[in-house]
């Protein structure tokens, strides 16, 4: 009886040790050997001895099994990771169908201990394998080692990897022995297959290629639906749309598998090993959306076919289900015959693997030197024109199938696979169908058009971007509350951006001429996929925007202006003779587009001095220019340097003179400019310059002598309480000096908390020690403004007040349970503090605020405290 060497091991797709294993249990359960193994000689084949030991693998020829040992025999080479394992080794007999013998020598990885062979190989496994055999009489005297190697040892990417197998497949007599491949790539779904098999020829005691091998599982194939094909009298409609694709095959003549489902007539898939090719197989993807009732079949092609046959029995497998088909007849003698195979339920997969059997021999070809009296011989390749899936929509055109899709339910989804499997016919009546369809259909269309190329998807997508950004522009305006995404809106957006530059043509026409809603949308995706193409459309476009709309698409200008890939076109656009044809606003625009890269662009300095050298100036021109200025000043352009200082200091509109302070800040040489307009008779001058010091010395910019003097002076005497706060700010940014911090302590003084508050806090962050008492005297005056005690503890903290722990402690203590939002800022305060001078008992302080009662976010604050690192020396 005939089994299987797979057994129920094919489940376990890609189990390359699994089928090993398999194969080896056909042969008995074999002790690792010992003594020497003899294999008598046989029909024409001489007598071998083999012997596993330490020293190696020794063989032996010998005329006759009588006497034969291997004592004196050849010692066969061994890699050095293999030689650790032959300890766990074994020699298995193996009888071949005319009574020759091979030994299958095997040594497991798992056998040996851990050690180097087994980290040469990585985890999981895997054997050693060699098939050695004596050569036929009068052919040598020294033995033959037919194939060696790893077996069950995966290489490649996942989903791509390959392994090498041995398998003994039991015959009626004897045995067949294979090497072959198993791939990721190519199963009968999901069942691991056999693949460029090799078997060992006993006429040659040689390998030869082109072997064929039925990897389905002997049980299985019992087990198998039987099902008969039935000839169609009449030619069947060529289907709309084929379900079927073919995936990979074990073997095609020309590698042209892909021709069994191209629905041409004329052409065919043929499997391309000698004999009957049983076992040979192509697997198709499906779409298990769809039900599939039955097959369609023609074997027989228009166009001649050298030595082709038909199949009398054949498999089709899915992941889960077997079934076998038989054909009434030899189709190879019908020229133009269909047959039709009615499945017996309704069958979902995602893969389906035609697998043949048994063939009917091709006219004058021999029958009986085959497998089980197929016929045999190189000639004869059997052979499948087409296979087509049967489903509840056969007769139904691209249209009826679109109208399908709507309400998203289990038919919806059905046609909605056949129509992505379905090529252009079917992304256009998808786009034509589009608009009349639910949000469910359309979701479903969407997915089919999301198949076509670029080009295709372009246009629909783009004007699904314009059309959804408009109707949302009424709702973003209204005082309602914000509406839920739209999902057409994010999935066209999303198609856009995955088809990158190939849509930039497509959202140009849109910046160029869409809504107003749309055109910004469509900017910012062309600024994303493709802000090369983004830079001339945007400067186009900005020409004749207003409002809101021009600062949007100013805003995706910028966007592109600062990518890398628009480099080159940024400075062709800068150059004098092609920006001076546009507008001046478009110029002006690029200009602050380009921020702070402003000054690494070839000509961008030029392209400055040609709009700011222009006579009589307006002030939209002059305001607009400070930004670009100051970005050329920080990178060394002097005129640039020289125009922003003088509008510091010489513009006659305040606003000017306001927005040169404010770009200033990181310029370090106008730190003197910067001085001077702290003084400005305007009072937003003054705020912008004195904010403008603050950042420059918090970015460690080295500010002139005079301006901890000329700063006090603002503190002490401004009639503007944000002056005077923005000037405390300012001196406790710089580095601490007594003048400095004298002026923060008379600050303390001030009618308005804000200027209170932040003297408070530059005499913190200056850790002004040798002024504790008078900031302990707000902390401690009940009386004083909440926020100014709550920064004069804060400013403690930084100083190490050790004095005050207790009174932070009652206060953090007192958080616990709040008489208001007094008790709750002055205890975060205290815990901060607290956590800053980390005293040595500070856990037992906080204890309290650990338990479960405490409010959740006191508790963590008291934690953070506690986890705090010390800034204080004890």
């Amino acid at each position: 009886m005939r089994r299987s060497p797979f057994r129920s091991g094919w489940r376990r797709a890609g189990a390359a040790v699994g089928w090993i294993a398999a194969s080896s249990t056909l042969l008995g359960n074999a002790a690792a050997q010992v003594a020497p193994v003899v294999l008598p000689q046989a029909a024409g084949q001489q007598a071998l001895a083999v012997r596993i030991d330490a020293g190696g693998i020794t063989a032996r020829v010998c005329p006759a099994a009588a006497a034969c040992a291997p004592e004196g025999g050849k010692v066969l080479a061994v890699a050095p990771e293999v030689a650790p394992l032959l300890g766990g080794a074994r020699v298995v007999p193996v009888t071949l169908a005319d009574g020759k013998r091979l030994a299958k020598i095997e040594a497991p990885v798992a056998a040996t201990p851990a050690g180097a062979a087994a980290t040469a190989l990585g985890a999981g496994g895997g054997s050693w394998v060699m098939l050695l055999a004596a050569p036929l009489a009068g052919k040598g005297t020294e033995p033959v080692v037919l194939w060696s190697g790893w077996t069950g040892v995966s290489t490649g990417e996942h989903g791509e990897g390959r392994s090498d197998a041995v398998v003994v497949e039991p015959l009626g007599s004897g045995s067949r022995v294979l090497v072959g491949q198993l791939r990721d790539d190519v199963t009968i779904c999901g069942r691991p297959a056999l693949v460029g098999a090799s078997e060992v020829d006993p006429r040659t005691m040689t390998l030869l290629k082109g072997a064929s091998f039925q990897n389905l599982p002997l049980e299985e194939r019992r087990a198998a639906s039987k099902v008969a094909a039935e000839r169609r009298e009449a030619e069947a409609a060529a289907p709309a749309f084929r379900l079927l694709r073919p995936t990979a095959a074990s073997s095609a003549v020309g590698k042209r598998f892909a021709e069994i489902a191209d629905g041409d007539p004329k052409t065919a898939w043929s499997e391309g090993k000698a004999g009957a090719g049983r076992g040979e197989f192509v697997s198709l993807s499906s779409a298990d959306e769809v039900g599939i009732t039955g097959l369609g079949l023609r074997i027989k092609p228009t166009e001649a076919v050298d030595g082709g046959a038909a199949p009398r029995t054949l498999f089709v497998a899915t992941p889960d289900r077997l079934f076998q088909v038989s054909l009434p007849e030899d189709a190879w003698l019908k020229e133009t015959a269909g047959y039709e195979l009615k499945l017996p339920e309704e069958i979902r997969a995602s893969c389906i693997a035609v697998v043949l059997d048994d063939a009917y021999a091709p006219r004058g070809a021999p029958a009986g030197a085959g497998d089980r009296g197929a016929p045999s011989g190189p000639e004869v390749r059997v052979t499948i024109a087409e296979i087509t899936a049967r489903t509840a929509f056969d007769g139904q055109g691209p249209a009826a199938l679109v109208g399908a899709l709507a309400g998203g339910g289990e038919r919806a989804r059905a046609a909605a696979a056949l129509l992505a499997r379905s090529g252009p016919e079917a992304v256009e009546a998808a786009i034509a169908g589009y608009d009349k369809l639910d949000p469910a259909g359309r979701q479903l269309a969407a997915g089919v058009i999301d198949t076509a190329p670029c080009a295709v998807q372009i246009p629909f997508f783009t004007a699904r971007l314009a059309s959804g950004a408009a109707a949302a522009a009424p709702r973003r305006s209204s005082r309602a509350a914000p509406p839920e995404p739209d999902p057409e809106l994010h999935h066209a957006r999303d198609r856009v951006r995955r088809c990158g530059r190939a849509a930039a043509p497509a959202l140009a026409e849109i910046v160029k001429g869409g809504a107003a809603a749309a055109r910004v949308t469509a900017a910012r995706e062309l600024a994303l996929v493709a802000p090369a193409e983004a830079i001339p459309a945007l400067l186009d476009a900005l020409a004749g925007a207003r409002g809101a709309t021009r600062r949007e698409l100013r805003a995706a200008l910028a966007l592109a202006a600062r990518s890398e890939r628009a480099a080159d076109v940024v400075e062709a656009e800068v150059q004098l003779d092609r920006l001076r044809a546009r507008p001046e606003e478009a110029q002006l625009d690029l200009l602050r587009a380009l921020g702070p890269s402003l000054g690494r662009v070839k000509g961008g300095g030029a392209a400055f001095q040609a709009l700011a050298s222009a006579a009589s100036a307006p002030f939209e021109r002059r305001y607009l220019l400070q930004a670009p200025a100051a970005a050329l000043a920080r990178a060394g352009e002097a005129p640039a340097e020289a125009y922003l200082r003088a509008s510091l200091r010489k513009d006659a509109d305040a606003h000017v003179r306001l927005r040169a302070a404010e770009v200033a800040a990181d310029v370090p040489a106008l730190a003197p400019d910067l001085l001077a307009a702290a003084s400005d008779p305007e009072v937003r001058v003054r705020e912008a310059a004195i904010v403008a010091l603050a950042r420059a010395a918090s970015a460690g910019a080295k500010l002139p002598a005079g301006a901890p003097a000329a700063l006090a002076a603002r503190l002490a005497s401004d009639p503007w309480t944000f002056i005077r706060g923005n000037a405390a700010l300012a001196i406790g940014a710089m580095p601490a000096t007594p003048a400095g911090d004298r002026a923060l302590v008379g600050a303390l003084a001030d009618r308005a908390p804000e200027v209170r508050r932040s003297a408070l806090d530059g005499l913190g962050a200056h850790r002004a020690a040798a002024h504790i008492e008078a900031v302990r005297d707000l902390a401690e005056d009940k009386e004083e403004d909440v926020e100014v005690r709550a920064r004069a503890i804060l400013a403690l903290g930084a100083m190490c007040d050790a004095s005050s722990v207790d009174l932070w402690t009652r206060l953090a203590l007192r958080a616990k349970a709040p008489m208001g939002e007094r008790d709750q800022r002055l205890g975060s305060a205290a815990l901060a503090a607290l956590g800053a001078v980390h005293p040595a008992d500070l856990p037992a302080r906080l204890k309290p605020l650990l338990d479960k009662d405490t409010p959740h976010g006191l508790r963590e604050t008291a934690r953070a405290a506690l986890s705090a690192a010390p800034q204080c020396r004890r």
